[in-house]
């Protein structure tokens, strides 16, 4: 019997203060917006849920201006989706190895995780170069 052992790849994040998460989350959008996102949900029993699947991401911020909670709009003109994320206790970017974000994590109070995971992970200055308003 052979056994071939594979590199475990630890994860590399960023955490981001819970004071910054407005200009963090603004910032996040206006650099992503209409790149490919899926949105997956895991609870604190380890149960998996996709929201979303390779839409386009339009923004990430505060649900409105007197919450705490996290809204997540994909897609684009009437096929759009609100994914809303309540009690957030920490955010994290999940960073490949080069350093390019793969993904955003939004820790709940309650225990769950919900990622959103870009399809293709680049850093932005490794796009093609075309405005968001462009890419549509």
């Amino acid at each position: 019997m052979v056994l071939t052992l594979r590199p475990i790849l630890k994860m590399t994040t960023r955490d981001l203060g819970r004071n910054s998460w407005r200009e963090e989350l603004d910032s996040f959008s206006r650099q992503h917006e209409g790149w490919i996102v899926s949105i997956i949900t895991r609870s604190s029993r380890g149960e998996t849920t996709v929201a979303a699947h390779d839409l386009p991401l339009q923004g990430v911020g505060p649900a409105s201006p007197s919450s705490n909670n996290i809204a997540i709009i994909v897609g684009g003109g009437q096929n759009h989706l609100t994914h809303e994320i309540r009690e957030p206790a920490a955010l994290q970017i999940d960073l490949t190895p080069n350093g390019a974000e793969r993904a955003l994590l939004v820790h709940g109070n309650d225990g769950t995780t919900t990622t959103i995971e870009f399809r293709s992970p680049m850093r932005p200055e490794e796009v093609d170069g075309l405005p968001a308003r462009d890419r549509r």
